[in-house]
């Protein structure tokens, strides 16, 4: 993250999760209010988030408290993440693989769908353990 301190033109570039805590939860309240500003994020802001909420809206809930933001609000794909395609594309050259599926927000209906098209995929839960062959 970036944070340039001034009451005016101020831009901060947030790569932490959807506004929901850290530095910005205070860079926020303070520099919302200039349209001379700006905050811009690095990632894909996942619907009922605070940052996709201030990405449709031009509010921001902080605190419990809904504030208008004047600042300018923009998004950018810099994510290291693939989409679905990606990761289909990625995975056919590992037909023959075991596939666990342990990060996103679909990931037992993901791992299920390609089982339907003829991976080993699971999704472990929280505290599972998985075993490969040739492990002891």
């Amino acid at each position: 993250m970036v944070m340039c301190h001034s009451h005016n033109n101020v831009t901060s570039t947030f790569s932490f999760p959807m506004l929901s805590g850290g530095p910005a939860m205070t860079y926020v309240p303070e520099i919302r209010g200039s349209p001379t500003n700006k905050i811009a994020f690095t990632g894909y802001q996942v619907e009922g988030t605070p940052g996709r909420e201030l990405l449709d809206t031009g509010r921001a809930e902080i605190d419990g408290r809904v504030m208008p933001v004047s600042a300018q609000v923009e998004q950018y794909d810099f994510s290291a993440h693939a989409d679905r395609e990606g990761l289909l594309a990625f995975l056919n050259d590992y037909r023959d693989a075991r596939v666990l599926v342990n990060h996103g927000d679909r990931c037992e209906a993901f791992a299920e769908e390609l089982r339907d098209d003829g991976f080993d995929a699971s999704a472990p839960g929280l505290g599972d353990t998985a075993e490969f062959a040739g492990e002891k």
